[in-house]
């Protein structure tokens, strides 16, 4: 249980810059490590996409995917800490408006982020896109 609350805490302090990124430029995700003093890391992926990578030890790796024009297309965490999905749904539900068992609207940028639960080696990470119906 304590390392559930720490794990909060540390996953509100480290994206009270701005949180959830998709959508955003690949300029302000790193304007907001920078201002953080986070280490980061950059690389390609394909010919059109990139991305940008944070590991906090022991905590999580999030990784923002970026579209040729530099924008994030997708946002994704895997927790290290067993819980650490299930914090970052409660980040979703405290902050955003519910709108299904997988979407949520942020109604100061107008985006309605959506999330998918995914397994690598029976390990939860998940992924946040923008829904088709968000502008």
């Amino acid at each position: 249980m304590r390392l559930t609350i720490l794990f909060f805490c540390l996953i509100k302090f480290t994206f009270g810059y701005s949180q959830f990124s998709v959508g955003d430029t690949k300029e302000n995700v790193i304007s907001g490590l920078k201002s953080n003093n986070t280490e980061f890391t950059e690389s390609e992926l394909t010919d059109s996409t990139s991305r940008i990578s944070v590991l906090y030890e022991n905590q999580y790796q999030m990784i923002w995917m970026l579209d040729a024009n530099d924008k994030v297309f997708r946002q994704t965490l895997i927790p290290e800490m067993e819980n650490g999905a299930n914090e970052f749904v409660k980040l979703f539900n405290k902050d955003f408006v519910i709108i299904s068992d997988v979407e949520w609207r942020n109604y100061e940028n107008g985006r309605i982020y959506k999330i998918q639960l995914e397994y690598i080696m029976r390990e939860p990470f998940f992924s946040i896109t923008l829904s088709p119906s968000s502008r």
